[in-house]
């Protein structure tokens, strides 16, 4: 797994990376530009509820990531795994199963509204 770190730190400054199968290039100011955000602060201020989903075989997120995420978060939050799952959830069960744990999730917290296509099918 390739950290923004070891990124920052190539004579280059910039990495072909793959995500997806696909290549992108990851320059060192965007990485910079990352490291510099004080997203511990910004997580333990988010005044609004948090679901981190995370699959510990994830190659491209290390599962520290999202554990840091989840302890430095305000309640309500919830953490759920998604092993076996990759980072693109490119297996349909598992995208399956992380939108209905997503569904479930939201619905704690916001209504539920019906869609026009739904209550026009049912006339």
């Amino acid at each position: 797994m390739m950290t923004y770190c070891s990124l920052c730190n190539r004579a280059e400054g910039e990495a072909l990376v793959r995500l997806g199968g696909e290549p992108f290039i990851i320059r060192r100011t965007f990485v910079e530009d990352l490291r510099d955000q004080d997203q511990r602060h910004r997580i333990a201020h988010l005044d609004r509820p948090l679901l981190i989903l995370h699959s510990p075989q994830d190659k491209v997120v290390s599962i520290d990531n999202a554990a840091a995420i989840f302890q430095g978060a305000r309640h309500p939050k919830s953490f759920v795994s998604l092993d076996p799952a990759d980072h693109l959830l490119t297996q349909a069960v598992d995208a399956e199963y992380a939108a209905t744990m997503i569904v479930a999730w939201v619905s704690r917290f916001f209504p539920v509204v019906e869609s026009a296509s739904v209550v026009h099918r049912r006339c």
